[in-house]
């Protein structure tokens, strides 16, 4: 994987297996460990198979804005994130970002491209200062061939990734945009939300041309949403951040219970 290799100075994924502790990084810290295993799927793999990939990986500490991944790529590596957060998208030809999602501490990619042989579909990029876990392609491929509890693992894993895409297709014919909106938020604050005060702080700067790239919808009409939530006293917005005040009330938005002004029961992605 060329941009990868690149980006993170890492080897060749051949030799990948012996690169030094000093080139990548060292071992995890315990916060990041902790994090790595708090992602479910992660976390309901047994002891001995998250030891088994965790000491085939090797860390790599990267910038915002490494490019870990580009679209069109050879399959080369899998990885996961055990600290901080990867944009998932792609350039579109008027020179916008089209962002898909974010992926968080816990959440892996790559192996799609590693089990089908075909390029990256995706442009992944880190968001903030990330710590990742990369197991070269020899290494994936040699647990796989060893582990037909991994291959199952990975099989639920893209299980679980299908019905989350057929979730948001369905919500995107069916759902209001303020509501799709309202569960895109509940799901970072799920992914990056840390405890305030007076409500649960998204802990990643994320732009309102982001959100509307991830419900489908325009920036002005998630602006308009996010404003609405903010009069109800859902939602604060902040420069960088956005914080939610009021979990129960956001829930109501996502649900339908209830309706902001202006939108309807149907969907609206402009």
């Amino acid at each position: 994987m060329q941009a990868i290799a690149a980006d993170l100075g890492m080897p060749h994924p051949a030799h990948a297996r012996h690169a030094s502790a000093a080139a990548t990084g060292g071992a995890l810290r315990d916060d990041e460990l902790s994090a790595l295993q708090a992602g479910r799927w992660f976390a309901e793999l047994p002891e001995r198979l998250r030891r088994a990939i965790i000491d085939r990986a090797h860390v790599h500490r990267v910038a915002a804005g490494t490019r870990i991944l580009q679209r069109g790529d050879a399959a080369g590596s899998w990885v996961g994130v055990a600290r901080g957060a990867v944009r998932l998208g792609t350039a579109l030809p008027d020179g916008r970002v089209f962002t898909l999602d974010f992926m968080g501490p816990g959440q892996w990619f790559g192996d799609i491209a590693l089990c089908d042989n075909r390029g990256e579909d995706l442009d992944m990029v880190a968001h903030v200062p990330s710590t990742l876990l990369v197991v070269a392609k020899p290494d994936m491929h040699e647990l796989m061939e060893r582990s037909i509890e991994f291959r199952d693992a990975l099989l639920q894993l893209n299980c679980q990734r299908l019905r989350r895409m057929v979730r948001r297709c369905e919500e995107r014919h069916a759902l209001s945009l303020p509501q799709r909106l309202a569960r895109q938020v509940l799901q970072l604050a799920r992914r990056f939300g840390r405890a305030a005060a007076n409500g649960v702080r998204i802990d990643l700067a994320v732009s309102q041309g982001d959100l509307a790239s991830m419900v489908g919808g325009s920036r002005q009409r998630v602006n308009r949403a996010l404003r609405q939530m903010q009069q109800l006293g859902i939602m604060q917005l902040g420069p960088q951040r956005l914080l939610v005040l009021d979990v129960g009330g956001l829930d109501a938005v996502a649900s339908g219970r209830t309706v902001l002004p202006g939108s309807n029961a149907h969907a609206d992605s402009d």
